[in-house]
């Protein structure tokens, strides 16, 4: 995923070490190009030399039904303890399918008290289809 980070929120350096994890709001985003994803899983790796302060909670939304109106998919929680340098990852029981046009958002609903950074990743598979049977895409001239 993509960090959701202004030119002017620490420039090059942030977008280095990743989403940020110690703000409330959207840390990062994703989207198909061509073709339909399935979501197979998402996966957390924080960037801290200890243990965190506070959990850490990341939901990821999508808006599928309606647009404009998110709907939640899955919640990761970071631990205090326990997550330095590790991998936390959900894998959905069901297939989440997102189209050309649509957007995954990862929100820090609850985030650590400083300086906390992480990776962001989707594990997604193309559902191949041809683009001009999907609505929400158009052919270039």
């Amino acid at each position: 995923m993509v960090p959701n980070t202004a030119a002017t929120a620490g420039g090059p350096t942030a977008l280095a070490n990743g989403a940020r994890l110690d703000a409330t709001g959207i840390a990062a985003k994703w989207s198909p190009g061509l073709v339909p994803h399935l979501i197979k899983g998402a996966a957390i790796i924080p960037f801290v030399t200890i243990n965190m302060s506070d959990d850490v909670f990341v939901r990821f939304s999508a808006d599928i039904s309606t647009a404009g109106t998110p709907t939640d998919l899955f919640t990761i929680n970071i631990p205090t303890v326990g997550a330095v340098h590790k991998a936390i990852y959900h894998t959905p029981t069901y297939n989440i399918e997102i189209k050309p046009g649509m957007q995954v958002d990862a929100n820090v609903t609850a985030a650590a008290t400083a300086g906390v950074y992480g990776k962001i990743m989707l594990y997604v598979e193309p559902r191949w289809e041809e683009a001009e049977n999907i609505t929400g895409m158009l052919a270039s001239t």
